[in-house]
């Protein structure tokens, strides 16, 4: 009987990595591994501990690179490094905890940043001379979620120093800093929680264990962890997810979903009429923000077909995205129609590479006649141009509803973006008249880019010169002559539909 090849992974570091307060990424890590490596067994070691700084890392990673021999070592330490001595110097409670801890267990944070660069060499050549292992750096994460307190500052200092070091030693880097980052900095509002007097939070150990984390983080408002520090279920993906992405690039696989269940989503609002809002934890916000449009667009929608489909729509991040049932990869939103349900598919947020791929830096550049309350944010003006495309999905459901769907894929795209056109000429209201010249001044510069979309964009205007909203009552009475119609009115040899 042959026996499958052992690959082992340890990780080590502080009680982040331990996972005994919040929710552990080890675990995840763990799972996506074990899912992937077929044909291999897989081992993970977690030498997580809490309060550890560099220095006590140092000190006893000798035993678990004997013991185990791991092919890979995760190093993810140095934010007790900070933190102990932050605390420290706020409370005499916290004082005396930790010279009783330095005294026990040797946990001494190390503050000069060239000692802690020695240190951090000292860690890989270990992993390197007594395993003989393969290392992966990771920068640590925030210290509460307020980026720019003053223990972050020095945290991003000291997480300069561990990729500067990493770059010396030829060690990839697993960048959790920069990943954690930019969620946070998307908040309008940031949770200022941090733990606080040290009886305090003993206390809050005590809490931790026995109320989730992510019960917690929404009692806190905290968005990627439960106190400020440890992880909670959305903080810990991220950290997977940057790790996996690491590890995957340096083996030549590609990343893969989190493995585990499909995610809870928190239901927003059950039965808007007949839309529901639904999104990932902790983006309410976002489904309050984009809810009015869909909700104007749904209504105006059913007016023109005279049809009212059951519908929801979804907010879901990064993390959340892969997990559910999109048919397309995030950012980009996207609709599915089962036969009962229509179901939408909403971005968290828009990655400027997005944002680029679709023209909407050129026509910011140019557009002037923005509505008031988006005058000056360039950010919430690029997001509102790119939230037309879920208008268009919303109308790509009442065409399925209405089994108005042509063989060709491009037909149909070419109907949804038609009524949308119709749909943001309908609409009344501040901004209304605004943005639906903007959704013109895209298709125009995507038109002379000569894209596909661009393309549909001209032709879908073809259609609305023509015919204005006619076309619409057409399609649903007869569809079949309706979509003839449709084709004939298109510019000749324009795209595959117009052949």
């Amino acid at each position: 009987m042959t026996t499958l090849p052992t690959e082992r992974y340890l990780f080590a570091g502080d009680s982040l990595t331990e996972g005994t307060y919040g929710e552990s990424y080890v675990e995840r890590v763990a799972q996506a591994l074990e899912q992937m490596r077929v044909g291999r067994k897989v081992q993970v070691i977690n030498a997580g501990r809490g309060g550890d700084t560099i220095r006590s890392l140092l000190d006893r990673i000798d035993e678990p690179l004997l013991r185990y021999r791991p092919q890979w070592v995760i190093l993810a330490i140095g934010i007790n490094d900070v933190w102990l001595p932050w605390l420290s110097s706020h409370s005499l409670g916290w004082r005396l905890w930790f010279s009783y801890r330095q005294w026990a267990v040797g946990q001494i944070p190390t503050t000069d940043l060239d000692q802690f660069a020695a240190a951090y060499r000292a860690l890989i050549d270990k992993a390197r001379t007594i395993a003989r292992a393969r290392v992966v750096a990771c920068t640590v994460s925030p210290l509460g979620e307020q980026l720019a307190s003053a223990a972050n500052r020095q945290l991003a200092r000291l997480n300069g120093v561990i990729k500067h070091v990493a770059a010396d030693c030829r060690v990839p880097v697993a960048d959790v800093w920069q990943a954690f980052v930019e969620e946070l900095a998307r908040l309008p509002d940031p949770s200022g929680y941090v733990p606080g007097e040290w009886l305090f939070a003993l206390m809050d150990r005590r809490r931790v264990r026995a109320i989730p984390p992510d019960e917690l983080s929404r009692r806190r408002r905290l968005y990627l962890t439960c106190d400020g520090i440890h992880l909670n279920s959305r903080g810990a993906d991220l950290w997977a997810e940057t790790i996996l992405a690491t590890l995957f690039s340096l083996q030549g696989i590609e990343s893969p979903p989190l493995a585990g269940a499909p995610p809870s989503l928190t239901l927003i609002w059950a039965d808007e009429g007949p839309l529901q809002m639904w999104c990932a934890p902790g983006w309410e916000g976002r489904a309050r923000a984009i809810t009015p449009l869909l909700l104007d667009t749904y209504h105006q929608l059913a007016s023109l077909t005279g049809t009212q489909p059951p519908a929801r729509a979804v907010v879901l991040d990064s993390v959340h995205w892969p997990q559910g049932v999109s048919s397309s990869s995030y950012p980009m939103p996207c609709a599915r129609w089962d036969g009962t349900w229509g179901t939408l598919w909403i971005p968290a947020t828009y990655p400027a590479s997005l944002l680029r791929d679709l023209s909407i830096p050129e026509v910011l550049a140019t557009w002037t006649h923005w509505p008031r309350t988006l005058a000056g944010l360039e950010p919430a003006r690029a997001s509102a141009l790119a939230d037309l495309l879920i208008v268009r999905e919303l109308a790509r459901l009442f065409l399925q509803q209405l089994r108005i769907s042509p063989a060709d894929p491009e037909l149909t795209l070419l109907l949804a973006t038609y009524l949308t056109q119709v749909v943001l000429r309908r609409r009344r209201g501040e901004g209304a008249a605004e943005m639906a010249a903007a959704w013109e001044a895209w298709g125009e510069v995507l038109a002379q880019s000569g894209t596909e979309e661009g393309e549909i964009r001209r032709q879908a205007g073809v259609l609305y010169q023509i015919h204005g909203e006619e076309l619409v009552a057409s399609l649903i009475s007869r569809p079949s002559s309706g979509i003839e119609q449709v084709r004939g009115s298109l510019v000749p040899g324009a795209f595959r539909s117009g052949r």
